[in-house]
């Protein structure tokens, strides 16, 4: 087998980024080892692939500060990182998702710093460290909706420049655009990705530039 089919096989590659499989041998290596312990950070979720689509026709400023919310594996930090030297810290609720996240920046060669956290410690001082707020996926429970609506509303006062949160469209998602679009002045982008997918996903958008 060739190095190309290797790469198939294993990884997805998408904008200059290589996805992890759950064929590759160290995916299923620490699959096995965890035994299936996870809070949804079990794998790469299409949302990433498009919200990594809209960035990358919407980029941040070279270098700037982000911060991915309920990251999982990372693999829109990542993309930021290496395409656009973005310093990215990655917070997730379940600390299974670090080797994942790991084995997924040694793929790309490149990194984001990882904090095992729930966002609601997030302080107004850590936000206004930020340019960009980004998450994918989060918002699927109603008990969700109301603490990232706070969380989101915080890290506006705080100064983030730009929020984007991408989701298929569950309830509580567009319980929390409801929320954001009456007293944050958010809009919602439907995007659609033919490659290496076809999916079409929402993102929700604050911009204060």
């Amino acid at each position: 087998m060739t190095q190309a089919d290797m790469n198939q096989r294993h990884f997805i590659e998408y904008l200059g980024i290589k996805a992890l499989r759950s064929t590759h041998p160290g995916v299923r290596k620490l699959k096995r080892e965890q035994n299936g312990h996870s809070a949804h950070g079990n794998k790469v979720w299409r949302s990433s692939f498009v919200l990594m689509d809209y960035l990358s026709t919407n980029p941040p400023q070279p270098q700037a500060k982000v911060l991915d919310i309920g990251c999982g594996w990372g693999l829109t930090g990542l993309f930021l990182a290496k395409q656009y030297q973005a310093r990215v810290t990655g917070i997730d609720i379940d600390n299974s998702v670090a080797p994942f996240l790991a084995l997924q920046a040694q793929a790309n060669q490149c990194e984001i710093n990882f904090q095992a956290r729930g966002f609601e410690s997030l302080s107004a001082e850590e936000l206004g460290q930020y340019q960009l707020l980004i998450g994918t996926d989060i918002c699927f429970w109603d008990e969700l909706t109301q603490p990232l609506f706070d969380l989101l509303e915080r890290s506006l006062n705080a100064g983030v420049e730009r929020i984007i949160i991408a989701d298929p469209g569950r309830p509580p998602y567009w319980s929390l655009v409801d929320l954001c679009v009456q007293a944050l002045d958010a809009a919602v982008v439907t995007r659609r990705i033919y490659e290496p997918w076809k999916t079409e996903k929402y993102l929700l958008v604050i911009d204060q530039t």
